[in-house]
């Protein structure tokens, strides 16, 4: 009777063990599952946000592209006024927006006297050959900036 009655418990412990190890393995089996879609969630999130980077930096390169071509442009309309006319004064207010550091030069231009007015007439042609070396130099940085960004958004990265 006592051996029927091990055999009795070590079917049911058997059982109860096999049942508890069929529940701990389907435990395992959903909790990797859930593992696996938090996994492919994190990796979607990721590959959105490094998307969403790419185009704010994208648009940034542009919008740097365009103001910089808005300042040659501008410096440009400003050159050749200077050079189609000889009386033209030169627009202060609008060189300060373009190159803060000119707007000290401009109050010195404002104050010269008459003597130093026929020296300022020579010297105009001088600034409309640096206004335009800078509008060429800004132009070419801005170019090399804009091509250089838009080559690394074609090529892979290592």
């Amino acid at each position: 009777s006592s051996g029927s009655n091990r055999e009795s418990c070590g079917s049911r412990c058997s059982y109860d063990m096999d049942a508890s190890k069929v529940q701990l393995l389907e435990a395992l089996c959903h909790s990797q599952t859930r593992a696996r879609e938090a996994e492919n969630a994190a990796q979607r999130a990721h590959s959105e946000k490094e998307h969403i980077i790419k185009l704010f930096f994208k648009q940034a390169a542009h919008l740097f592209a365009y103001k910089q071509w808005f300042r040659l442009l501008q410096l440009e309309n400003i050159y050749l006024q200077l050079k189609c006319k000889d009386n033209v004064v030169v627009p202060w207010e609008q060189l300060s927006v373009l190159f803060p550091w000119l707007s000290a030069l401009g109050e010195q231009h404002r104050g010269l006297g008459n003597k130093k007015r026929k020296r300022e007439s020579i010297q105009k042609h001088d600034f409309g050959k640096f206004a335009f070396a800078v509008a060429v130099g800004l132009s070419l940085a801005g170019a090399g900036l804009f091509l250089g960004w838009t080559l690394g958004w074609l090529l892979p990265t290592f």
